[in-house]
């Protein structure tokens, strides 16, 4: 799949990365990465003729907007950014089942699996009596876009912003409210395996640059797929979402996080 370019200037490369696909990697052998569709395969590393620095990442499932410094100074601004909690990111994504609210909260600490054979999976502290010393504090709001049915299974498309960023943090907030999301094979105990993809998308990035913000958005990413609308039907819509003027209203009613008439749920250590 092509790697989309969303933006580029002499300091910043903004991509829409594909879903299925590495950021980079140490094997010059391995093809499928956004390094070799837009640089050389070792542009991830500082003895690169032209080194890349990824300011954020994306899981190999997610597709989505996928920020890039093309020197150290700006990468290092950029973080600071991201370290300060100053950016903005919104995701769009599929999740099972119909929620009973339409706006959450979800403050459960996300630390590493301790389960064999997890590998790489995180989990949630959920309780005071479950908590760990090796958990972190997370947080995710959620907002319920549409409800509809795929291939008869009742789903819902929501947008999820990030209030932090744990390793794999808005996957597990939806796993432990309920709510996997469509196609993640690793928190559906490796059961979600019909679907094509992992329906979670990096939809929009606000970095607020001293000299210029940058505010990079993708197309809708899930409607445009025939795989996906062969098997959707929708049941309602609270948000209208499918042009970029209509997703901004979104997020800018997520960043509220109070809505008048709004059903709201919290999830929080109790």
């Amino acid at each position: 799949m092509a790697v989309e370019k969303l933006f580029e200037s002499d300091d910043f490369l903004v991509v829409n990365k594909p879903y299925d696909m590495y950021i980079n990697s140490d094997d010059a052998n391995e093809k499928n990465t956004v390094t070799c569709h837009i640089a050389s395969h070792d542009s991830h590393l500082s003895t690169s003729s032209n080194p890349l620095y990824f300011v954020q990442r994306l899981d190999y499932s997610t597709s989505g907007v996928l920020c890039i410094a093309k020197n150290k100074t700006t990468a290092a601004n950029a973080g600071k950014l991201f370290e300060k909690r100053l950016t903005k990111k919104y995701y769009m994504a599929v999740v099972r089942g119909h929620p009973e609210f339409q706006l959450a909260e979800i403050r459960y600490a996300v630390g590493t699996d301790q389960s064999p054979h997890n590998g790489h999976r995180m989990s949630v502290v959920t309780s005071a009596a479950s908590a760990c010393g090796g958990s972190r504090p997370a947080h995710t709001r959620l907002l319920v876009l549409e409800t509809g049915y795929y291939g008869g299974d009742p789903v819902a498309v929501v947008l999820l912003k990030p209030i932090t960023g744990r390793r794999h943090q808005l996957r597990v907030h939806c796993h432990a409210i309920g709510h996997t999301i469509l196609g993640d094979y690793t928190y559906s105990d490796r059961g979600d395996i019909a679907p094509h993809r992992m329906f979670l998308h990096a939809t929009r990035l606000v970095l607020p640059l001293q000299q210029k913000p940058l505010d990079i958005q993708t197309s809708e990413p899930f409607f445009n797929d025939p795989e996906f609308t062969a098997k959707w039907k929708s049941l309602r819509v609270f948000y209208k979402y499918r042009n970029k003027e209509e997703l901004v209203a979104a997020c800018d009613d997520i960043d509220r996080q109070y809505i008048i008439g709004v059903k709201y749920k919290d999830f929080s250590i109790q």
